[in-house]
């Protein structure tokens, strides 16, 4: 790899440990996740993952996206229901990150690109929530063509014990 490039690849189980390590710089920064894991390897594989990626600049990660198959959003389901024909299967986008090392470089598109080429060869339609604080990433899904399907109260509470807004989108 010549200096400078950053290689989007699959995730290994030897990258797990300098994957946490990088999502520790996100934490510091932008506070993601809300709550540091006890276990941020384990955190890094949710139940169902089905597939994850790394960006990888200079033998570091600074970037890292996973897919977790068949999601039941009853709601999202719902909306693409068409008479006479079944509901596509739903995959969510999660633990998407990009270090701060590594923004600004299109890293989270090729991420995305990685997920979305994913779902789309295991036929899957690809989702993802994000908290609606009007932030980058919320710019990037809508740069990306990213459909804003639906608006919520987060399930889940932040440390302050607050449940906050989240948006719903659907790869195009």
């Amino acid at each position: 790899m010549s200096a400078g490039a950053v290689e989007v690849g699959p995730r290994k189980a030897a990258d797990l440990a300098p994957v946490a390590k990088a999502l520790w710089s996100v934490h510091v920064a932008d506070r993601y996740p809300m709550v540091w894991p006890s276990d941020p390897v384990q955190w890094l594989e949710p139940p169902g993952l089905a597939a994850a990626w790394v960006a990888r600049e200079a033998e570091q990660i600074v970037g890292h996206i996973g897919v977790v198959a068949d999601v039941s959003d009853v709601d999202v389901r719902a909306m693409l229901e068409k008479p006479g024909e079944a509901a596509p299967c739903l995959a969510g986008v999660t633990r998407l990150f990009v270090t701060p090392a590594g923004r600004g470089k299109g890293l989270g598109a090729r991420l995305l690109d990685a997920a979305g080429e994913w779902a789309g060869q295991h036929h899957y339609r690809l989702m993802l929530d994000v908290v609606d604080d009007g932030g980058p990433a919320i710019a990037l899904y809508e740069r990306q063509g990213w459909k804003l399907v639906d608006r919520r109260t987060a399930d889940w509470p932040t440390p302050e014990g607050e449940h906050l807004p989240i948006r719903i989108y659907l790869r195009p």
